[in-house]
């Protein structure tokens, strides 16, 4: 199947938030959503396989730092690499917008997204008690270092 990841703009709102109600116990509002895609400071990319929106990113950059908000795949669509192909775009991207210093928060229970983001350079700095709701769990704030390309 063929996949492909672009730029989401404000005309992917109504995806991009039925993707988020599937994939998050506690969804992002239509005007968080609405935000997000409007602000310069941020990247918005979605996953389509086939024309049809599967995953998503979104992300945040404050040179020389890049935060990573969400990033998600439908549960049927794991384990094809998606996902990884989301947080390389955001790679690049953090490259293009000098943003040396990357930060996510992941639930202490996805070992999977944990292992992605350790395959990627990241490496857990901080333990969030209880900042998770339905259900209450932990995160592990993780951060890596990006090369600065010399001149």
């Amino acid at each position: 199947m063929t996949a492909v990841v672009r730029r989401a703009t404000e005309n992917d709102l109504a995806a991009l938030l039925a993707l988020e109600s599937r994939s998050f116990s506690v969804p992002w509002s239509a005007a968080a959503m609405e935000s997000h895609l409007a602000a310069d400071h941020t990247l918005s990319l979605l996953l389509l396989e086939e024309n049809v929106p599967v995953g998503y990113l979104l992300a945040g950059f404050t040179p020389p730092e890049g935060d990573l908000y969400r990033v998600a795949v439908l549960p049927e669509k794991r384990r094809r690499g998606y996902a990884r192909r989301l947080l390389d775009a955001f790679l690049a991207e953090s490259d293009e917008r000098d943003a040396d210093t990357l930060w996510l928060d992941v639930r202490e229970s996805n070992a999977a997204a944990i292992a992605l983001y350790r395959s990627l350079g990241f490496s857990v700095v901080l333990r969030r008690e209880n900042y998770y709701r339905d259900p209450t769990e932990a995160a592990l704030v993780m951060t890596a270092k990006r090369p600065k390309e010399s001149t």
